[in-house]
């Protein structure tokens, strides 16, 4: 196994690409909500905002922006400052929620009005600091609203490096509601070596200018795999208690080590 092997290993595991949104039509593709949990790569919201425009009223009629001020928000405040399409929103984000940020990206650059005329309605979740209070603090606003999703079904859009763990979160927030969730990374990154580097894969609809710093994503992935393993230190019921148990494939395990291995190599 190549470094770049271990390195798409974890991160297929971590995306846990079950949805994609189509990419013509949205088909049958059908959800009581959709939650897009706000980060800087943009990818994730523009391709949900890009489904809504086309047929918002037959894919959902409820979408949740989630986010509110963290520990990633400054990520997001430069991505919006340093993207062609956005930079003109840089200096009146300042002080806002990651919500209020995608909102207003929704809203000047996607046609929100004009999808909320449609019949789609944009709630705003911006107490959450973390993926698990992504997960309760949206169940309490829908049930504040009076929206019931018990029986039915919400799509949970992230950051293709925690979709895994972030579903995981939604499951144990909603785990009286009988609900149905399915996870969207929207892309799952891959990396290929090139003169001895680690480089995202070009073949991957998601320019490299969009995505992590390397360091930033070698270092998210490894963090992911130490909170999903089910042991003292992990998020799962043996650990914190966070998410319920996630089995964590052999594979990645050993990938994880000689990855660890090698990033701590490099420091």
């Amino acid at each position: 196994m190549t470094l770049a092997d271990d390195v798409n290993t974890i991160s297929s595991f971590l995306s846990h690409d079950q949805i994609q949104l189509d990419s013509g039509s949205t088909g049958n593709q059908s959800y009581d909500a959709i939650v897009l949990c706000v980060s800087a790569i943009f990818h994730c919201a523009e391709t949900l905002f890009r489904a809504l425009q086309r047929n918002g009223p037959q894919l959902t009629s409820t979408i949740i922006l989630c986010g509110g001020i963290g520990h990633s928000t400054p990520y997001l405040y430069t991505a919006v400052a340093n993207h062609p399409r956005y930079e003109h929103l840089s200096a009146q984000i300042n002080g806002l929620s990651e919500a209020q940020v995608m909102e207003k990206i929704l809203d000047d650059c996607f046609s929100g009005h004009d999808i909320g005329k449609s019949g789609v309605r944009v709630l705003i979740e911006d107490q959450s600091t973390n993926c698990g209070a992504n997960a309760i603090e949206t169940r309490k606003l829908l049930q504040k609203i009076g929206i019931s999703v018990s029986g039915g079904k919400i799509l949970i859009i992230q950051d293709p490096t925690m979709s895994l763990r972030t579903k995981a979160s939604f499951e144990k927030a909603f785990e009286d509601d009988e609900v149905i969730l399915e996870a969207c990374p929207t892309f799952v990154a891959k990396v290929v070596e090139v003169g001895g580097r680690l480089r995202f894969d070009e073949n991957v609809e998601v320019k490299e200018r969009d995505v992590w710093q390397m360091d930033r994503f070698l270092g998210l992935i490894l963090g992911e795999v130490a909170r999903l393993r089910d042991d003292e230190n992990g998020y799962g019921p043996r650990g914190k208690g966070f998410i319920g148990h996630v089995d964590v494939p052999d594979a990645v395990l050993e990938a994880y080590g000689r990855l660890e291995k090698v990033v701590q190599a490099t420091r």
